[in-house]
């Protein structure tokens, strides 16, 4: 595996052009990482470590800055460039406008960064302009990297999933990493056991099938049943949303497609094709609109009930082979919180972390924090305080008010003194509220900066915001926000969810006090508020819960359908000004649409 990733770095390096480095090596000013550095004979300082990392694949590119093991600023440049997963931007891609971010936020420039690392599966046009800098690492690894170092666990099993990663040549043909095993501790990342399906090439690299993959079998359901997001890649989220719509109709059948034994899924090419031949087939024979939509539930929730067994059966297998006590899980396929539920329920595991980035986005943080604790060789410790994944920038008040000035006649505005206070009455009276403060969160979940909240106790919020707000399909749920010293009464779980990645029940005596926010089968992708992540939001669940004894709040992301979450103060009063938004909450600003008075 070694030597096949040298020869995918070597290769890269000859199509970029880079002269080779060691891995680690520092640009020539600096001596070495985090040691004193002697500046005179009567003046020592020591150096802070900044890493850059880049990551993505063909979709979801990012970029990470960590100084000292400490992550400063990340953001996705769909953010910035406004195109969903930033999906298709050709050679727009090159501006890599997320550096330029990052680097901004700390105050630097690129000649103050040691090491640039990416993982060697993104493409090389986002790494362009550092191509005499890159350090590669895998796409797995990033992945794995991104989860362990960013969890509360000193030790830990990793397990990563998704449809397709880093590839190697064997015997003639191209295989990728699908499914890796890994143990975790202070000395870093040991490989367990890594799994690569034979890669079928297509003309375009979205489409092109991997072997014995779940990610990939995930997502091939989701586009045969008509689920597609930019770029005609699978949109998983809406199929894991319509799965509780269905019946077990082709549980039994969907099991035929492949075989899962001693911590191996295996799943041919014939495998895959038979799969979507019978997805077209039994859409095909269904007579009527509704019988189509009876047939797209039924094979979803047939994909979510394998991929839950599958991944409960590699995750057994995991804890067998390394007896650990904690999980951290990474990859595409750890975006589904409902098996990450299961996993908690149904497995020897008794803590389980799944970073915020989970997707590929995350690899950016994976690059950055491997960087520094794999190539720089620093011992991992985890920190006390919960992984914060609030790390855009800060807007700053003349920003905000000159967002406002540009549509001034469009809007009427007041600054509060109560802000906490008016907004919650105003949530609670029915008004649908755009809520954008301070940093903005990584990964692809609103968690409280970037949100549009409202309440959950009406029935018909949920239908509201589908239609007049989000502009999608009116099966769609929405995830509840609860305060950490209530989540108990609402939901089945004490365990905290800070990211939106479990998916417990809601508690059967208060589905009807918040079935905005319960969906079909009773369960909720909730997340729990804690002070020492989100202290205005806190303030503000507190506020609502004075006025209707309901410490819950209806979160989704906010944007509009097929956007990427808002990031500027403009992005947002334009996304206001084109929605049913009642109220749009900037900071310390509450705006109304309408003349200025």
């Amino acid at each position: 595996m070694r030597a096949a990733a040298r020869a995918t770095r070597t290769l890269r390096d000859q199509l970029l052009g880079r002269p080779r480095r060691s891995a680690g090596e520092l640009r020539p000013d600096r001596r070495a990482y985090g040691r004193q550095v002697t500046e005179s004979d009567d003046e020592q300082r020591t150096a802070v470590v900044r890493i850059l990392g880049l990551g993505g694949s063909h979709h979801d590119f990012c970029a990470c800055l960590i100084e000292d093991g400490r992550v400063v600023s990340a953001i996705e440049e769909e953010r910035l460039t406004r195109k969903k997963i930033a999906f298709g931007l050709g050679p727009r891609l090159q501006r890599c406008l997320s550096a330029d971010y990052v680097l901004s936020e700390a105050g630097v420039g690129i000649d103050d960064v040691d090491l640039v690392v990416a993982n060697d599966f993104v493409n090389p046009v986002f790494t362009l302009r550092f191509r005499d800098r890159v350090d590669w690492i895998g796409h797995h690894l990033s992945h794995a990297a991104s989860t362990f170092y960013t969890s509360p666990f000193e030790r830990a099993a990793v397990l990563v999933m998704d449809g397709r990663g880093s590839t190697v040549a064997r015997n003639g043909e191209l295989y990728g990493e699908t499914i890796s095993f890994y143990t975790a501790g202070p000395d870093g990342l040991q490989v367990v056991r890594g799994l690569h399906g034979r890669v079928t090439l297509t003309d375009r690299r979205s489409e092109d099938p991997y072997e014995d993959s779940v990610g990939w079998m995930y997502e091939a359901v989701s586009k045969a049943i008509g689920f597609l997001t930019s770029g005609g890649m699978g949109a998983p989220g809406k199929t894991m949303g319509l799965a509780p719509y269905g019946t077990p109709r082709y549980v039994q059948a969907l099991g035929e497609f492949y075989v899962l034994r001693d911590g191996e899924f295996r799943q041919s090419t014939s495998q895959q094709i038979a799969l979507r031949t019978l997805i077209e087939r039994e859409l095909a024979r269904a007579g009527t609109p509704a019988a189509r939509d009876e047939v797209r539930a039924d094979f979803a929730y047939a994909v979510q009930e394998h991929t839950e067994r599958i991944v409960i059966a590699l995750v057994r297998w995991l804890h067998e082979k390394t007896g650990a006590r904690d999980l951290c899980l990474a990859g595409g396929v750890a975006l589904n919180s409902v098996a990450n539920y299961k996993l908690l329920e149904q497995t020897p595991f008794e803590r389980i972390h799944v970073v915020p980035a989970a997707g590929d986005q995350g690899t950016a943080l994976g690059a950055a924090l491997h960087g520094y604790y794999g190539l720089a060789g620093n011992s991992w410790k985890p920190a006390p305080e919960p992984f914060s994944p609030y790390l855009g920038r800060t807007y700053g008040a003349a920003e905000i008010d000159a967002a406002i000035e540009a549509e001034q006649d469009r809007l009427q505005t007041v600054r509060p003194d109560d802000l906490h206070g008016h907004v919650a009455k105003e949530l609670a009276s029915g008004a649908i509220v755009g809520w954008f403060q301070g940093r903005s969160e990584i990964g692809p979940r609103a968690l409280g900066n970037r949100s549009i909240l409202a309440d959950p106790r009406a029935a018909e919020m949920k239908d509201r915001i589908n239609a007049k707000v989000k502009h999608r399909e009116a099966f769609r749920p929405f995830a509840p926000v609860v305060l950490h010293e209530r989540q108990e009464e609402f939901f089945t779980t004490a365990v905290p969810t800070p990211y939106m990645l479990m998916v417990p029940d809601v508690r059967e005596d208060r589905r009807d006090v918040i079935p905005a926010v319960t969906h079909v089968d009773g369960s909720a992708r909730m997340q729990t508020a804690l002070p020492e992540l989100n202290p205005g939001l806190c303030e503000l669940l507190r506020a609502f819960d004075r006025i209707t004894g309901v410490p819950v709040l209806l979160n989704t992301s906010f944007n509009d359908n097929e956007e990427p979450i808002v990031e500027t103060p403009q992005d947002a009063v334009r996304c206001f000004l084109k929605t049913e938004l009642d109220l749009l909450v900037l900071g310390d600003v509450v705006l109304r649409k309408g003349p200025k008075a």
